[in-house]
């Protein structure tokens, strides 16, 4: 793989540097990034909730506020229709916290993941039209269920659809769609998670109804206090974390460390964690425990968990899930032992008839991560298979699967991450047509190239520098470790650790430094000398601070 630093505007970099007061290199990480005015640079490293863009410029969002308000102020019935992942469970939670105060008759429904599928059913908008139903929200889901709309219409129900996945050709006939990916929707940033969505509802709705007086005797609810179920949302969804997304993550981790949410408090200690919680953590400790609701078994019991102020049933919940999860784990890691051996083949699409439908989507990801190409598993109850597949930088998946939709029952999702129905009659044809455009994909991705942000000299690696660099996570999609690039390095010591880590302790000048590759065991014995690109980060250790390089690449220097 070859390595490449884009060329940089030196004088850029200049007034980047001497305008915020910050050191060169993190300036030169910054234009690397895009920043090329100071005050967008300014937002990025201290993102604030008053940078948020204005919601009411996405499209329909004046309509479903008036429709919202029309139900607050007729006490109609009004169920809120969430999604089984984290996604869709925390923006079902955070409207229904707002709204359950104004409005005595308000439901929540999510569907089973297996019994009912993904989005809206028939069945279940007959069995709101018995109960009387007035107004049906959707929050993550909706914008792909045209027919079960135009039923809900037909029954005199009227529907408001809050999601971010990628828009049909034909829109559903719903009452209003907020969607900030729908055609001519003014507002400038697509890449919301649905909870991002929401929130944004929210603070319109908050703006309307505090100037209609709604809260005159009342306090008025504070929108910080549910950001910890914002950046959950965010988090679990993989969307960049840039724009909107990061100022979500970041002011949505520091509410999430001292959380009051009982539920919530529960779930971080159950899952071992304690104060300055990052992203990582959060996905793979803390997001998992939620999805498993939705993979297999009820995903009410997730919600019930972020919703309750009863200790005992918070705990209660918070062990099931933790049960579930350990459940699934094992379910994982069996399918995914028989999905590495069908991999060897070469192929991208994986088919049996024996693994759970609602753990494949986590199988996929791995996979995917582990070949550097999208996978897609695909599993058979009958005639009709389920597939979930997860894909890697530079694949959009839902463009791809749009390609082959003549052979698909049905699809959604986004470029990261899709699902899809598929009878057994059209596999073969599917296959055909998906490995097509995979071949397609890797020929573009065959002079890909490492873009990395700078060259650094290792003494620019000071104190300073490294507390402006702790300003640049979270790290995510859209927001990767910055990567540099080393000068060349002598090799003092190279280690293996636990027969698969790198580490290596290298000079340069008078400097010494800790390197470590995480998963670099095929490099031993490293040449000698050697370049890194690499991502500094600090390790505290009884009371120091040490500077050490993460290696993500190597190689020798004749």
């Amino acid at each position: 793989m070859e390595w490449y630093i884009p060329p940089l505007d030196e004088s850029v970099v200049k007034h980047l540097t001497k305008t915020l007061k910050i050191p060169h290199l993190l300036a030169k990480i910054l234009f690397r990034r895009g920043f090329n005015e100071p005050e967008a640079a300014y937002r990025y490293l201290y993102p604030r909730l008053i940078h948020l863009h204005n919601p009411w410029m996405l499209k329909d969002i004046k309509r479903a506020i008036k429709r919202i308000y029309k139900a607050i102020v007729n006490q109609e019935k009004v169920v809120i229709y969430g999604d089984y992942d984290t996604d869709g469970i925390t923006s079902t939670a955070i409207l229904y916290l707002f709204l359950s105060p104004l409005i005595s008759k308000i439901f929540y429904y999510l569907p089973h993941r297996l019994k009912e599928g993904y989005g809206l059913n028939a069945e279940i908008i007959k069995k709101f039209a018995k109960i009387g139903i007035d107004l049906l929200i959707t929050t993550d889901c909706g914008i792909s269920n045209k027919e079960e709309i135009a039923l809900a219409n037909q029954f005199g129900l009227d529907v408001i659809v809050i999601d971010h996945h990628e828009v049909p050709k034909m829109l559903p006939p719903a009452y209003a769609i907020i969607n900030p990916k729908q055609p001519n929707c003014p507002f400038p940033f697509k890449e919301l998670a649905g909870v991002g969505v929401t929130f944004n509802v929210i603070i319109a709705l908050r703006q309307f109804l505090y100037k209609e007086g709604i809260w005159s005797k009342t306090e008025i609810p504070n929108l910080k206090a549910y950001l910890d179920l914002v950046a959950l949302g965010t988090i679990a969804d993989m969307v960049p974390l840039i724009d909107e997304n990061r100022i979500f993550v970041k002011c949505g981790l520091e509410v999430l460390n001292s959380t009051e949410r009982i539920g919530l408090k529960i779930l971080k200690d159950i899952s071992g964690l304690q104060h300055n919680i990052t992203v990582k953590e959060v996905a793979f400790r803390i997001v998992p425990r939620l999805n498993v609701a939705g993979r297999l078994g009820d995903p009410q019991m997730a919600l019930k968990l972020l919703l309750t102020n009863d200790e005992r049933e918070a705990y209660h919940l918070a062990q099931s899930l933790n049960e579930l999860n350990r459940k699934r784990q094992r379910i994982e890691e069996n399918i995914l032992r028989e999905a590495q051996q069908m991999i060897k083949s070469g192929q991208n699409v994986l088919i049996s008839d024996n693994w759970h439908p609602g753990v494949i989507g986590i199988v996929a990801g791995r996979l995917a991560e582990i070949n550097k190409k999208p996978i897609i598993l695909i599993t058979f109850e009958g005639e009709t298979g389920r597939g979930s597949g997860r894909s890697i930088e530079g694949f959009d998946l839902f463009s791809a699967l749009s390609r082959c939709a003549p052979y698909l029952k049905g699809f959604g999702g986004h470029k990261s991450a899709a699902g899809l129905k598929i009878e057994a009659k059209n596999i073969s044809d599917f296959l055909g047509a998906f490995e097509k455009v995979c071949k397609e994909m890797q020929k573009e991705q065959e002079d890909f190239k490492l873009f990395l942000d700078a060259k650094a000299n290792l003494k620019e690696l000071t104190s300073s520098f490294m507390q402006y660099l702790s300003l640049l996570p979270p790290y995510g999609l859209g927001n990767p470790e910055p990567l540099l690039l080393s000068p060349p390095l002598t090799i003092k010591q190279a280690l293996l650790v636990q027969q698969k880590h790198l580490k290596l302790f290298v000079f340069y000048e008078n400097l010494l430094f800790e390197a470590i590759g995480f998963n670099f065991a095929s490099f031993y014995p490293p040449p000698n000398p050697i370049q890194l690109v690499f991502t500094p980060y600090i390790e505290c250790f009884q009371g120091e601070s040490t500077v050490k390089l993460k290696i993500q690449d190597l190689r020798g220097i004749d």
